[in-house]
């Protein structure tokens, strides 16, 4: 028998109820992605172009989450 099988069905409830409202899913996704952005930005640095790079990752981070974080919250009373 399966333990880890009600997690599975309960990730996927999830996993459906954000897909059913999509600028939810969006928001999170922006979320998932800033922090994705953000650790790349930690990465890179040591030459000028770099050091360039990874400003431009991190301003790309800074700005998707926050837009993720304005989206999730002003469409979570949906």
């Amino acid at each position: 028998m399966d333990k880890s099988r009600p997690y599975k069905k309960k990730a996927v409830r999830l996993f459906q109820k954000l897909r059913s409202n999509k600028n939810r899913f969006s928001g999170i996704l922006l979320i998932v992605l800033g922090v994705v952005l953000g650790i790349a930005a930690r990465g890179t640095g040591g030459s000028p172009f770099q050091d360039f790079t990874s400003g431009i990752l991190l301003g790309l981070s800074a700005g998707s989450l926050l837009v993720g974080i304005l989206a999730a919250l002003v469409f979570r009373s949906e």
